[in-house]
């Protein structure tokens, strides 16, 4: 990694771009590359893998509720048809059971999604406080390359 001697400031800055998933969103991070993208390599590089993340955890997280969306709504028309006995009327049958099930399985999936997420940055977070260069999974080489050029 790099050899540079990197400031408190910077390393605060760092950490803040990360722990802007708890506050603040995507704009903390904007902010704060665009204000040091000339300045500092050290903080670039970490807010712009801070506004990266964000993206792709905006994005997992919008996929997870569209299949919730339409899982419901092709098994809550499959099933209601189902379990009409012809006039109109539900005979109890399958279908709550069913759809409770779903219901816990996806919302548990978005929990976990933005519990995960929060906790991978705030644990991001505390390595950049300590001058490290760690990388998020795929975007943090991409970003590496851009920033530094090697």
């Amino acid at each position: 990694m790099q050899n540079e001697e990197v400031t408190s400031d910077e390393k605060l800055m760092a950490m803040l771009s990360h722990l802007s998933v708890l506050f603040g969103g995507m704009i903390l991070p904007i902010i704060l590359w665009a204000v040091q993208k000339d300045k500092s390599k050290f903080v670039r590089y970490h807010s712009l893998q801070a506004i990266f993340f964000h993206i792709a955890y905006a994005g997992i997280i919008i996929i997870l509720v569209v299949v919730m969306v339409i899982v419901f709504a092709v098994f809550g028309v499959g099933l209601g048809a189902m379990s009409s006995n012809g006039h109109g009327h539900s005979d109890g049958g399958a279908f709550p059971v069913i759809m409770i099930l779903l219901m816990v399985v996806f919302y548990g999936g978005i929990f976990l999604t933005i519990f995960g997420a929060i906790a991978y940055e705030v644990f991001i977070a505390i390595k950049a406080y300590k001058g490290s260069y760690i990388k998020i999974p795929v975007i943090g080489n991409i970003i590496y390359k851009k920033v530094y050029g090697e």
